[in-house]
């Protein structure tokens, strides 16, 4: 595609999204638990960690001849921490997520965040898009977390505070959106391609665990209802019922269909009264013009960490608000999370 042609289309793309109609949003009761019954809801609060944070790791990748751009978020203390690498979502940036991810390593966690191409807004993101193809465009992503997996052991030299900080061998994928399909991937969901007529899988049996935040449901010409049905191992999903969009998503229930098609056990899926894809303005796009959902933060931090507690750290005393029913009655039915 000439760059004359890629600008029309670009610009074409821009209007029709400036165009959208915003979604009519159903009522949401708010958070009415009493502070009793918040008290014993796990991880609703920051651990005691220290948190560190490097937002200027570079890796040169040599076969796409570009540089990895990463951020390292760890525990000031203490070594051997599960690894989580997370991908943001599309048109988004490696550092706004702050909310969720300083969370995980107050309780105990190294993060990792790469900056992929379709990153840092808009525009960029849309280029990048047209630039790749739709099918194109996720394949960057895996080959940028394939690649951050072959330099763990480098980056620990280059990066000395790094050093030791890590388990090679325990590590969780996460992802928010487009970012949380990306992570799905590496649990063998399956991308379309529309050229070859075929799925393709990237699963990578050294992932324990993944954590989707309001992944995507059937979406462009890639990603279909049939995406998850080989999803292997433990996956925890999150949603809310304001996590709708008028381009994409018209129902919030959409972003479940992960969780509800795929056919392996320990399966989890939080839904969060009046939660939207953003959290109001707390993930992803800070810039938005809306409230802050300061207690569905408080919800996905405390069951996306029992989460990774129960399959990175063994840890089945916390993993009781994963149960059925628990974050229920002690939220009255502010959040719920389903499992099978």
């Amino acid at each position: 595609m000439s760059k004359y042609k890629l600008t029309i289309v670009l610009f074409s793309v821009l209007m029709v999204l400036a165009c959208s109609e915003p979604p009519v949003l159903p009522e949401a009761k708010p958070l009415q638990a009493s502070a009793e019954q918040l008290a014993q809801i796990p991880f609703r609060s920051a651990g005691e960690l220290q948190i560190k944070i490097n937002r200027d790791i570079e890796l040169y990748n040599q076969d796409l001849n570009r540089p990895l751009s990463l951020t390292a978020m760890y525990p000031a203390q203490g070594e051997d921490y599960p690894l989580v690498i997370f991908s943001p979502g599309n048109f988004s940036n490696k550092d706004y997520y702050d909310a969720v991810l300083a969370h995980w390593v107050s309780h105990g966690y190294v993060v990792l965040a790469p900056q992929h191409e379709d990153c840092c807004g808009m525009v960029n993101g849309i280029f990048n898009s047209l630039w790749y193809g739709e099918f194109g465009l996720v394949e960057q992503r895996i080959l940028d977390i394939n690649f951050l997996l072959s330099q763990l052991s480098n980056l620990a030299q280059q990066i000395p505070e790094l050093h030791n900080k890590f388990d090679e061998d325990n590590i969780a994928m996460a992802g928010h959106s487009f970012g949380g399909f990306t992570a799905q991937q590496f649990a063998g969901a399956g991308t379309y391609n529309p050229d070859d007529g075929q799925y393709h899988y990237y699963q990578n049996p050294d992932i324990k665990a993944v954590v989707a935040l309001s992944p995507p449901g059937p979406m462009f010409d890639v990603i279909t209802k049939d995406s998850w049905h080989s999803v292997k191992g433990p996956m925890l999903i999150t949603t809310g019922t304001w996590d709708v969009d008028g381009r994409f998503f018209k129902t919030w229930d959409v972003h479940k269909m992960s969780f509800d098609t795929a056919s392996d056990a320990n399966q989890y899926a939080l839904v969060i009264e009046g939660a939207d894809h953003y959290l109001g303005n707390l993930i992803c796009r800070p810039e938005r013009e809306h409230a802050p959902q300061t207690d569905a933060l408080t919800m996905v931090n405390a069951a996306t960490t029992a989460f990774l507690h129960r399959y990175l750290k063994a840890d089945e005393d916390t993993a009781t608000l994963l149960e059925a029913d628990t974050l229920t009655t002690l939220t009255q039915g502010f959040a719920y999370i389903e499992s099978r």
